[in-house]
């Protein structure tokens, strides 16, 4: 396994559906421009499934679907963190070619799984993200990838139960806090 001796800022974002993590992350881009990235653990997955049939809807059958369809190809041949590696290798490579420092950068990685949360922590030197909404967190989950949200201590909490302003308060300090000066 190549390990990453931590040159990009590597963030695992997790939190319930419509907990705001998408929200945060643009909020996160604005402040970084060409220095962020985001990448989520079921991009590959979605390609596959609309392949399937799937219409891109996120309901909780089709999120179930989402979920199955990710631990088949992660049993399988382990697509889903491959693809994920490769993105956090090609975005280093790509400042490293311009001669810019990676550690200026960030690259996003929407992980559910807590034992996948570990590996990237593990493999990546990631910094752990939960987003929490009060209203995201009582809503029905439909797979195990959405109701172990919870179930993992995270680096970082940020509460997004305010104004939308406030949300950009907290992006920016999580951006100051990890970005190296």
């Amino acid at each position: 396994m190549d390990i990453i001796e931590n040159h990009i800022n590597v963030v695992v974002v997790n939190g319930s559906a419509g907990a705001g993590k998408t929200t945060f992350e643009e909020m996160c881009s604005f402040i970084l421009g060409p220095y962020y990235r985001a990448r989520s653990s079921i991009d590959k997955v979605k390609e596959i499934a609309k392949n399937c049939g799937w219409d891109g809807s996120k309901d909780l059958a089709n999120r179930k679907f989402l979920s199955d369809l990710k631990d088949l190809l992660t049993n399988f041949n382990d697509l889903p963190y491959q693809d994920m590696k490769k993105e956090i290798l090609s975005f280093e490579n790509e400042l490293l070619s311009y001669n810019i420092n990676p550690k200026k950068a960030f690259i996003f990685c929407d992980v559910r799984e807590p034992h996948e949360i570990q590996r990237m922590k593990d493999d990546f030197n990631a910094i752990t993200l939960l987003v929490r909404r009060d209203a995201a967190e009582s809503a029905p989950t439909s797979n195990h990838a959405d109701a172990n949200v919870l179930n993992y201590n995270y680096d970082y909490v940020v509460n997004n139960n305010g104004t939308y302003e406030e949300l950009r308060i907290e992006a920016s300090k999580f951006i100051n806090k990890f970005r190296e000066k």
